[in-house]
């Protein structure tokens, strides 16, 4: 622990006399902020056998890969340069890592320190286990609420969080116990029990004269009433504007690869010149969605959902049996 502390204050000096080149540079980062805080957190990120660099996840690459004794990662960890803002990259992150199988999804510039249950039912901030900065946290309390990314601990599969590593784990118990002493720290909030009739809309194929389902859910947790077939395209246009995974820079949308029709454009036109048969402004954003279709609509959602980045097997439908 004393060890984890050291670094910590090391890495607060080094932010401190170095931020303006660590900036610059996310190569810089990983090497003066995030390597040495992974190798005293037991990830020896020289070792193959414990960190594997530039790891292949659905397609894209990993900045490290923490692995289990059976080679197998235990998370993945994301870097970006100091100073880099964090919330545009979750999303991909948490996809990336769904779709990959990888549980937990860590996410850092140096400073801050996110790390996410990627398959835990509840909505983003609900999933974070870590949240933290070097350098606007006291070092004892940065080292208790990382003890979740320590080896021993992650390699097990199930890591426990700082407010119940203390109960779990009586061989640290009497060193950390004057730490916790001086801090507040409050349990997460119980996660969401899976609900009943969700199916992963990869799989969903109506047919003809079907309901559409009630509610639809992100992969960050956020659910989103449907009143109507349209409403799946309608919230997830929102969902995917919101979290800048869709803009103007990358519509229109077809309904698929090979046609001229588009499901969700600027103007309310497809490619062929026609105009939507049944157009929909999506309120918060200046496009617009072919209303029109019905059943077809989850199908075109897939593609769309795909056109941004988004595995639809990481969306869910709530549906009435």
């Amino acid at each position: 622990m004393d060890d984890l502390v050291s670094v910590i204050e090391t890495l607060q000096q080094r932010i401190r006399d170095h931020g303006p080149t660590l900036r610059e540079n996310e190569t810089r980062t990983r090497i003066a902020l995030i390597d040495p805080l992974l190798t005293a957190l037991g990830w020896d990120v020289s070792d193959p056998a414990l960190v594997t660099p530039e790891y292949n996840v659905s397609g894209r690459w990993a900045d490290y890969a923490l692995l289990r004794s059976d080679s197998k990662p235990a998370a993945t960890i994301e870097a970006k340069k100091l100073g880099e803002s964090l919330a545009s990259h979750r999303m991909q992150m948490l996809n990336y890592s769904n779709a990959s199988g990888v549980e937990y999804a860590g996410l850092t510039d140096g400073d801050h320190w996110e790390l996410y249950e990627v398959f835990k039912p509840a909505r983003l901030e609900e999933r974070r286990i870590v949240d933290v900065s070097i350098v606007d946290m006291q070092t004892h309390q940065i080292a208790l609420q990382l003890l979740p990314l320590w080896r021993i601990n992650m390699a097990s599969g199930q890591p426990v969080v700082a407010w119940n590593l203390i109960a779990t784990m009586p061989a640290i118990e009497a060193e950390l116990n004057p730490l916790v002493a001086e801090l507040t720290l409050e349990p997460p909030s119980a996660a969401i029990s899976p609900a009943m009739g969700w199916a992963a809309l990869s799989s969903f194929n109506p047919i003809p004269g079907a309901n559409p389902p009630t509610s639809l859910r992100f992969p960050d947790g956020d659910t989103r009433e449907v009143k109507n077939w349209r409403y799946l395209v309608v919230e997830t246009v929102k969902w995917l504007w919101s979290n800048e995974l869709l803009t103007e820079s990358n519509v229109p949308v077809r309904y698929s690869p090979n046609r001229k029709r588009f499901s969700v454009n600027v103007e309310p036109v497809h490619g062929t010149g026609a105009k939507f048969f049944s157009p929909v402004r999506v309120s918060g954003t200046p496009l617009f969605i072919e209303g029109q279709g019905g059943v077809e609509l989850p199908g075109r959602t897939k593609t769309l959902l795909e056109h941004c980045g988004i595995d639809p097997a990481t969306v869910h439908l709530q549906v009435e049996p």
